[in-house]
């Protein structure tokens, strides 16, 4: 039994083996990169715990597996960005960057209330890596002395919260997954071999993202078109770097912040596969559909420049995250863009 999981095998048997025992933890922290099937696993940890067939294997059949599925069991809670912006403007939408206290207070008077009609009351939030500080003080009263019908799960895209609250939880890093696995996976649901291996290496094993692309055909296109975009910039120069900085910024501004993360982590996977290639280490490449263009890149520049504006796209990506101005940050990297080796 892998819970009708891809992967994450260690994770999903430390799972079972814990909750059939009845040694479960009453908190966990799910971590890992987005894309990975983190959501999915809080999902499955909570069927688990309340499923009325086979407790600690969920049969996905019964009435509480399938209404945990669907987001309307009554002992099974959700809080996240998305849910905390649901019923706001547009606009105020746009600028919530975190967890603010009054969703964890919402989320701790769920907490309290004993099980309706499960044998456990499980609270999952998403985006856990973006708690206020005030918030995530709060969220550590109720990890010192949690109630014990309640199991919390915090799924985040990284483990970088406060080291109170990841000492208090049961930590799962999830890691992406190999990349002839995920191709596996892709031709089992009927996507041609040559299609899946290209899928299974843009997606950098995040199973997730794959499947996604899978019910979004026209993602595919838009991925291709934007990397195209993102190449042009070197070829025209700097003068279109600030173009392509200036529009990215009106985005960010106006509430795609994942639209423009998005950009960031395509522009620096090229510039990684250039790395790669450039290091005569071929096998990581992602971008298997342009080896040429690869090939030309890490001829062109020299590898310290590469290393370089690799690490320049992290630090822009994080100064972001850090509330930087959007227009001053793309600036400056559109404005270190690798030059040519003469």
């Amino acid at each position: 039994m892998n819970w009708d999981i891809i992967g994450h095998r260690w994770a999903v048997e430390q799972l079972r083996a814990s909750i059939q025992a009845g040694s479960d933890a009453h908190a966990y922290l799910i971590g890992g990169p987005p894309g990975l099937g983190k959501a999915l696993l809080a999902l499955r940890i909570a069927q688990a715990l309340n499923c009325e067939s086979s407790p600690g294997d969920p049969c996905l059949s019964c009435r509480a597996c399938r209404r945990i599925a669907h987001g309307n069991h009554p002992d099974v809670r959700l809080a996240s960005m998305e849910r905390q912006a649901a019923g706001l403007k547009a606009e105020e939408a746009a600028r919530q960057k975190e967890l603010k206290i009054a969703t964890v207070r919402e989320w701790q008077r769920d907490i309290a209330l004993r099980p309706y009609e499960g044998r456990r009351r499980v609270l999952l939030l998403h985006d856990a890596e973006r708690l206020s500080e005030e918030a995530a003080n709060a969220m550590l009263k109720t990890l010192e002395e949690p109630p014990p019908h309640a199991t919390l799960i915090l799924v985040a895209n990284s483990t970088d919260l406060l080291p109170t609250i990841v000492s208090r939880c049961r930590v799962l890093r999830l890691r992406p997954l190999p990349r002839q696995q995920v191709a596996e996976a892709l031709i089992a649901r009927g996507v041609a071999a040559a299609d899946a291996a290209l899928l299974a290496a843009w997606s950098g094993g995040r199973i997730g993202w794959a499947l996604a692309l899978l019910d979004d055909p026209e993602a595919l296109a838009r991925r291709s078109a934007q990397l195209t975009d993102l190449l042009a910039i070197h070829a025209e120069g700097r003068g279109a770097g600030m173009r392509w900085a200036e529009q990215r910024a009106k985005e960010y501004r106006g509430g795609e912040q994942e639209t423009v993360f998005a950009w960031l982590e395509l522009w620096q996977g090229w510039w990684r596969d250039v790395l790669l290639i450039a290091a005569g280490s071929p096998e990581g490449v992602v971008n298997i559909d342009r080896h040429t263009e690869l090939q030309q890149a890490a001829r062109r520049h020299p590898l310290p420049q590469i290393f370089d504006f690799v690490s320049r796209i992290g630090q822009a990506a994080q100064q972001l995250r850090e509330n930087g101005n959007p227009q001053l940050v793309l600036e400056n990297l559109a404005l270190h863009l690798p030059r040519a080796a003469m």
